[in-house]
């Protein structure tokens, strides 16, 4: 697999060119009835693997299908148009994800980090006729019918339907983080929150959007919205579960949602982590409520002094389970100290969500810092599995021209 950086870099040098010859490309597949061949006892998921600079199929590149439990599946090659198939039994549905193996002297271009608004809405309350909401979800109750009032994580997917797809997240992480400074630079000067609310879920800083407080992923920016904490968090390492993290939201021009996860771990006192806490206990300790303050949030507090870590496709992970959501889930811990802890959990408890992680989703095949195609096979025969690459030497080119036509402007 190419680095990062390459992928960044090629896509700085070629951003205002069109891959020519391109078939429509989803990076999480999930194709309607028109596609379907359910009278036949074998569907299909296929694709095409073509050369990003001149639109040529890619022969002979090996493309592996893997199953929901990360192992592959089944293995083809391309043929001389780039094309490949896998017959897969429609009585089977299952989530898959298709790996195409980079070729020597190549560096992929597609699929990278999504860059359309996440889907999935609440679904509708048949008693109100209206849509379901805040309310009628919580982390505590048992319920699981939402006639009966809010219900439970194991129930959520009911009002909110997303949350019964797969590629869902909080995931268990896997495999040795990477550098994500490559792709990623943050950009959050300290600034003063608009709002710091309890909204009954989660304590959370609410920022106006700017790009003074943003975020540039791949080139792509996204500025801040807002941070919160979940305890205990919600992401695992290797099974390892850490006792908080700490999200940014942050939202591109498109609507794009890529969210920066930050583990939090008993250490030193955290002089950043304070003024949030402060505002929490003395103004926040009921849902619904909200708060200001006059101190700016230090930023540099409340992230690592690195960008090592991992990133995968998912989904918010409270109602309404939104899809698709780009994660980057930074390895190093900051700390809080003990009694920090205790004060985040005193204003969580009283106010009825601690704990407050969703339970963790299965992986359904997915594998962190590789880009790869979701598809949710229903049966249905699915197309526009597509990938790109494009030559190493060409990508030397272009960014030695685009180089040289930087210096000339």
């Amino acid at each position: 697999m190419q680095t990062l950086g390459q992928i960044k870099n090629l896509n700085h040098a070629r951003r205002n060119r069109v891959a020519p010859n391109v078939e429509g490309l989803e990076t999480r597949l999930a194709l309607s009835g028109s596609h379907a061949t359910m009278a036949q006892p074998f569907g299909t998921i296929a694709g095409q693997i073509l050369n990003e600079v001149n639109g040529h199929g890619l022969g002979k590149v090996t493309v592996q299908l893997v199953g929901s439990n990360g192992q592959v599946v089944a293995t083809t090659h391309t043929g001389p148009r780039g094309r490949y198939a896998f017959h897969v039994k429609s009585a089977d549905p299952a989530p898959y994800v298709v790996h195409a193996v980079t070729p020597k002297r190549f560096i992929q271009t597609s699929p990278t980090f999504d860059n359309m608004a996440p889907t999935g809405a609440y679904a509708t309350n048949p008693l109100t006729g209206k849509p379901y909401a805040g309310a009628n979800w919580n982390y505590r109750t048992g319920n699981n019918n939402p006639a009966n009032g809010p219900v439970g994580p194991a129930a959520w997917s009911k009002i909110a339907p997303a949350g019964a797809l797969p590629f869902e997240s909080p995931i268990n992480i896997t495999g040795a983080p990477i550098d994500l400074s490559q792709v990623l630079s943050i950009h959050y000067n300290d600034a003063t929150p608009k709002a710091i609310i309890n909204n009954g879920a989660q304590i959370q800083a609410q920022f106006n959007s700017s790009t003074s407080d943003s975020i540039v992923l791949d080139g792509q920016t996204y500025e801040l919205s807002q941070f919160h904490y979940h305890d205990t968090a919600e992401n695992q390492v290797a099974g390892y579960t850490y006792p908080m993290e700490e999200h940014f939201v942050n939202v591109s021009a498109s609507g794009a949602e890529t969210v920066v996860a930050v583990f939090l771990q008993l250490g030193s006192h955290n002089a950043a982590l304070q003024p949030i806490l402060d505002a929490a206990s003395a103004h926040l300790t009921s849902p619904n409520s909200t708060t200001t303050i006059a101190t700016p949030i230090d930023f540099a507090g409340l992230l690592p002094s690195n960008l090592e870590g991992w990133f995968y496709e998912g989904s918010l992970t409270t109602p309404p389970l939104s899809q698709t959501v780009n994660w980057l889930v930074l390895s190093t811990p900051i700390t809080l100290d003990a009694q920090q802890l205790h004060q985040y959990e005193a204003v969580a408890n009283g106010a009825g969500f601690l704990p407050n992680n969703r339970p963790l989703q299965p992986t359904n095949g997915r594998q962190a810092n590789q880009f790869n195609i979701d598809v949710n096979y229903q049966g249905q025969s699915i197309g526009g599995a597509n990938f790109t690459f494009a030559p190493r030497n060409a990508v030397r080119h272009e960014l030695a021209t685009a180089s040289t036509t930087t210096s000339n402007v």
